[in-house]
């Protein structure tokens, strides 16, 4: 059995239970908030007890931090350096700060720390990376991702660490660091634009330039009717297209690829499976166990971070191109190094 407790009872925090449900001897017996009042209702669901975040872990055996972004670092840190296993939900930390302490905090004590990409778990991303692999160098390369504006949770509160960007496009991201391969971005350029009265951002283009001096792209928004999360890549050799919402899909050269569908021994919905979040708790849960299994470490979670803040300074001197790594100010929120505070 794996016991893990689950800090958050937001939308994230849900889904993760979902995911548990689907594994094999994992088991959620507690759920903390910053206030026992606003676990009680996810703890009751799952027959669960409430605590507060201050009492993790809980007789736990690890952690998963689905709480909102600005408090992840805290809790990761004080976790690890006691020793307990962590699957931290994204964006890893709200600074680059904060992303080397938690990194230092877990190499530091040993105990696992794993980054919460669930799309890099999807047997679609599997599929459409090993056929990307096949067509050779590419030409084109882009990521989209709209969808209505989150109103749960923390983003019913002003935003102050980041808007769009931060939040949806670390997937975007994430995604294009797989389809990319080997080729390594070595600089980005970003415009934002926010139609909100907090000033984070909803709506953002990222252009990545790669070593091979491909120029790929990253569009996302909030505000949409629709939800759109989708990938495409191409050379002179092939196209293959991925889309993750509001359907799972494989294109290779305009002909659809099947995919796998759940196994039938697994007692899941459907999409956690197609989105990956089963996967990535049955390889969080084999890595606690000391059984190996396939995570996401957190230094993934850095890489991620490091050019979405790259993003957010570029956006801030007017699209100008900024390196890779990053070499501004560790200290600062995305939101900041926009605004230039």
């Amino acid at each position: 059995m794996t016991r893990l407790a689950l800090a958050g009872a937001g939308w994230a925090g849900r889904v993760h239970t979902l995911a548990a449900a689907s594994v094999p001897g994992a088991t959620i017996p507690y759920v903390a908030t910053r206030s026992v009042g606003s676990a009680e209702e996810l703890a009751a669901t799952i027959s669960a007890r409430p605590v507060t975040a201050d009492k993790l872990p809980a007789k736990s055996d690890a952690v998963i931090i689905a709480t909102p972004p600005a408090s992840h670092a805290d809790l990761a840190i004080r976790l690890l350096t006691d020793g307990t296993p962590v699957l931290i939900e994204k964006p890893l930390a709200v600074t680059l700060d904060e992303a080397d302490d938690i990194i230092a905090a877990a190499e530091s004590s040993g105990a696992a720390a794993c980054y919460a990409e669930n799309l890099l778990f999807t047997p679609a991303l599997d599929i459409a990376a090993n056929r990307r692999a096949a067509i050779g160098a590419l030409d084109h390369l882009e990521v989209r991702m709209s969808q209505p504006t989150p109103t749960w949770g923390h983003f019913g509160d002003p935003l102050s660490a980041g808007g769009v960007l931060l939040d949806l496009g670390v997937h975007a991201v994430a995604v294009l660091q797989v389809l990319a391969g080997d080729d390594a971005p070595v600089a980005v350029r970003c415009r934002l634009g926010s139609s909100r009265d907090d000033g984070a951002d909803d709506v953002a283009r990222v252009e990545v330039r790669f070593a091979s001096d491909l120029i790929a792209s990253i569009d996302t928004a909030w505000g949409s009717d629709q939800v759109e999360w989708s990938a495409q890549a191409s050379s002179p050799s092939g196209v293959v297209r991925i889309e993750f919402q509001p359907d799972v899909a494989v294109e290779v050269n305009g002909e659809a690829v099947d995919l796998p569908a759940s196994p039938v021994n697994v007692d899941v919905d459907q999409r956690i499976f197609e989105l990956g979040y089963h996967a990535q708790l049955e390889g969080f849960c084999a890595v606690v166990g000391r059984r190996g299994g396939r995570v996401c470490p957190v230094g993934f979670g850095r890489s991620v971070l490091d050019l979405v803040c790259a993003a957010y300074a570029s956006a801030g001197l007017d699209g100008d191109e900024v390196l890779l790594p990053f070499a501004g100010p560790r200290d600062r929120t995305p939101m900041q190094l926009w605004r230039g505070v």
